[in-house]
């Protein structure tokens, strides 16, 4: 029979509680090239991110807006009288106001005290271009009249978004059926 030799196995280094010490941990080249690819994936993702929810405080702000003035299409027939929904495009805000009486002929308009009444303030990126609508001779405002019969102002919001270039869209209100589009 041959004898094999048997082979001895020597511990690397000799840790003072078990006799033995096994490598654990990271060198320092491992952990800068885990960095340099956590760099890499943020550098690539972080605009995506960026742009995305621009993108989805944008269609919130549309969306909100054009469910504002649906509302009050709806509120003024249940209430048989006129709402307006006011926009301001300097300051970047709309709210609604609500025939409070006629006053020699003239129709008279309150605030609304309910949360959907209040200013809104739009997101910066949102910029209202321009607005085709009715002008309040008294408050020298910008509106959209909605009437107790169902139908609407026709009118036109034109908005750009300054974060994205190039992107533009209108806001059309179509009038007597009180039919919104947006159109991009």
């Amino acid at each position: 029979m041959i004898a094999l030799k048997k082979r001895e196995i020597r511990p690397v280094h000799r840790g003072p509680l078990t006799g033995l010490h096994v490598r654990t941990g990271f060198t320092f080249l491992e952990l800068i090239v885990v960095l340099a690819l956590l760099a890499i994936i943020s550098a690539i993702i972080v605009p995506v991110y960026v742009r995305s929810m621009n993108g989805i405080q944008m269609r919130s702000a549309r969306n909100g807006l054009i469910g504002t003035l649906r509302f009050i299409q709806e509120l003024s027939v249940k209430e048989s009288r006129e709402f307006r929904l006011y926009v301001d495009a300097k300051k970047g805000t709309y709210w609604v106001m609500r025939m409070a009486k006629v006053v020699d002929g003239e129709k008279k308009f309150e605030p609304i005290e309910e949360t959907w009444g209040a200013e809104t303030q739009l997101p910066e990126q949102f910029v209202i271009t321009h607005i085709k609508a009715r002008k309040d001779r008294g408050e020298k405002g910008i509106f959209i009249a909605c009437l107790p019969n169902g139908a609407s102002d026709q009118a036109v919001i034109s908005v750009r978004d300054d974060h994205v270039r190039g992107r533009n869209y209108k806001i059309v209100v179509l009038g007597p059926m009180g039919k919104i589009e947006v159109q991009e």
